[in-house]
């Protein structure tokens, strides 16, 4: 046996002989360390068995004979899944105030590299596109030269064999894949045979569930056609607009990917759907508005019309509101024309009375909107009358009106939808009006809404927002506060209170011209679904930037993945006025 084979068995048994004659073979008289391993020693720490029961405390005493027998080969399988196929492992026991301390030293060696990658493909792909064939091999996850880790090799493979199972090859298979290992030279050469097999193309709609509503409304929102190619881009889409439309408890959008068949493949569309009416009752708590109480009335059929009214009732500490949608079926091509095909006419009316910082506030809000089912690329179109009537301490008050139109669009990318721990979500929003009309000003307004999450390393995740907003063409006194922007509160300038940040104006605070906020937030998750965060928030909002002062927060913060979304609680200490506010919320702002 050669040497270097047999000097960790020894090892082993030296170290399990010492064990045994100091007499402490109870786990919590043992402590493991790992010498050498550097950035490889989080890898060891978790997934050894070792480690663990150390941790744990619950081996009993002939466990531990058989783990330092096995620990050195555990060691060298795990270090061959980061592509160290050579390492050098020692281990001895040693008595540190009475603990024993069973140490491995490892020198890890030069890591294998991958010398070549080879790529083959068969099927139609091979044969009739070729370009994306090459673009596939370009995309190739783990290319010459890089370090060959096991988790490397399984997710270029996955990705490379995904890329074609979600676009126009769903048969698609793996027919081969090698690595071969050189330890001697420290090179792998990699191997990937795939089969595309036929391109499919979609075929005509087949839809099952329906009961209540016509099956009108889910070919409204359908925007595949027959003959289009396969895409599960396009699948998904179909669920998100069917979502969207309210009608639906869960879509499921398919295709029988049978390489015998793949031209016009029926699209299978399994719906649930949801009642016709409804009413909720729900309860609620933030430190933004104090506990909120909300009655919610829905009828998708409303006057015996396949229309959708989603009407609300809400009271809490700062406001109260009533308000009604009217949502109508999809629109068909040629209406308006194709590019709206699809989109949601819906018309908006509501009251609302809301008090913050001083200042009372009845407002009106009537608006025509356009939009878009899908929440992933959404725009929105809109026509609004807003009007309203302040009143400031002292008793002053007076009315504003404004009647806008505008365009908003929101692109939403994460990782999901309900506790994202990846992606970004980016607002603009684009509005103006003429003067005269309702007794309203000319009034332009720009307003600006970014996230962006990121994971960092392990355990750690990066959070950003970046809001801001401009009015043009009229004042405070004439635009309406739906229009005005204030800060300050649960997911904006925390440390400050709900709409405290904005313009000072007869002991209240009321909404101002511009507007701006950055937070920085870093969160470690100490648990999978537990983290703590430390952050730092800059803004402001004022009747103009030169009257404008950047207001800083910063604090700590606990984060909890729930079923409903990101729970956030938070301390923060506003730098600029010497308070200390509670925060609480629920999800991102996106």
């Amino acid at each position: 046996m050669p040497a270097r084979r047999w000097r960790p068995a020894l090892a082993s048994l030296i170290l399990l002989q010492a064990l045994l004659l100091s007499g402490h073979g109870a786990a919590e008289n043992i402590r493991v360390e790992i010498i050498g391993a550097d950035i490889l020693a989080p890898l060891l720490q978790q997934h050894l068995t070792i480690t663990r029961l150390a941790r744990e405390g619950s081996a009993r005493p002939e466990e531990w004979q058989r783990l330092l027998r096995v620990t050195p080969g555990q060691i060298a399988e795990l270090l061959a899944t980061e592509g160290f196929f050579s390492p050098q492992i020692s281990s001895d026991l040693v008595e540190v105030d009475g603990v024993q301390v069973a140490r491995f030293r490892i020198q890890p060696g030069e890591p294998v590299r991958v010398a070549e990658v080879r790529i083959d493909f068969s099927g139609v792909l091979a044969m009739e596109d070729r370009e994306r064939a090459a673009a596939l091999r370009a995309a190739w996850g783990l290319k010459r030269g890089e370090r060959f880790r096991q988790s490397a090799w399984d997710a270029a493979k996955d990705a490379l064999l995904g890329s074609l199972l979600v676009n126009r090859y769903p048969a698609a298979t793996l027919l081969r894949s090698e690595a071969r290992i050189d330890p001697g030279n420290r090179t792998a050469s990699l191997q990937v045979d795939i089969d595309s097999g036929p391109a499919f193309t979609f075929g005509e709609l087949q839809v099952e569930g329906l009961s209540r509503y016509p099956l009108d409304l889910v070919e409204r929102v359908n925007l595949i056609r027959p003959g289009e190619p396969y895409s599960q881009a396009r699948l998904s889409e179909l669920q998100t607009r069917l979502l969207a439309t309210g009608y639906f408890r869960s879509v499921f959008a398919s295709i029988d990917a049978d390489p015998a068949q793949p031209e016009q493949v029926p699209i299978r569309v399994e719906l649930a759907e949801s009642p016709s009416k409804r009413l909720g009752l729900g309860v609620g708590v933030s430190t933004d508005s104090g506990a909120r109480l909300q009655l919610r009335w829905t009828d998708r059929q409303f006057l015996g019309r396949d229309w959708r009214l989603e009407s609300v009732l809400r009271a809490d500490r700062v406001s109260l509101l009533a308000q009604g949608e009217l949502y109508f079926q999809p629109l068909r091509t040629g209406l308006i024309g194709e590019h709206f095909e699809g989109w949601i006419p819906s018309v908006v009316l509501g009251l609302e009375r809301t008090s913050i910082t001083g200042e009372e506030v009845e407002r009106i809000r009537n608006s025509l909107r356009l939009s878009t089912p899908s929440r992933i690329n959404e725009r929105v179109v809109f026509v609004s009358l807003l009007a309203d009537r302040p009143t400031l301490p002292g008793g002053e008050a007076f009315t504003r009106r404004a009647v806008i139109g505008g365009y908003n669009w929101t692109r939403r990318r994460f990782d999901q939808q309900v506790a994202p721990t990846r992606g970004y979500s980016a607002t603009l929003e684009l509005s103006a009006g003429v003067g005269g009309a309702a007794g309203s000003d000319k009034i332009a307004r720009v307003f600006a809404n970014g996230i962006w999450l990121r994971p960092l390393a392990e355990r750690w995740t990066a959070v950003a927002r970046v809001q801001a907003g401009e009015i043009f063409g009229a004042g405070v006194a004439t635009v309406p506060e739906d229009l005005l922007f204030r800060t300050g509160g649960d997911q904006t300038v925390r440390g400050y209170r709900f709409g405290s940040l904005g313009v000072p104006r007869n002991g209240a605070i009321v909404g101002g011209n511009v507007m701006a906020v950055v937070s920085a937030e870093l969160v470690y998750q100490f648990r999978p679904d537990w983290g703590a965060a430390i952050f730092h928030d800059v803004g402001d909002a004022a009747l103009s930037w030169s009257d404008y002062r950047a207001r800083r927060g910063i604090g700590v913060g606990a984060r909890w993945r729930s079923p409903v979304g990101t729970l956030s609680l938070d301390v923060a200490r506003g730098l600029d006025d010497g308070g200390t506010r509670l925060h609480f919320a629920i999800g991102y702002g996106f």
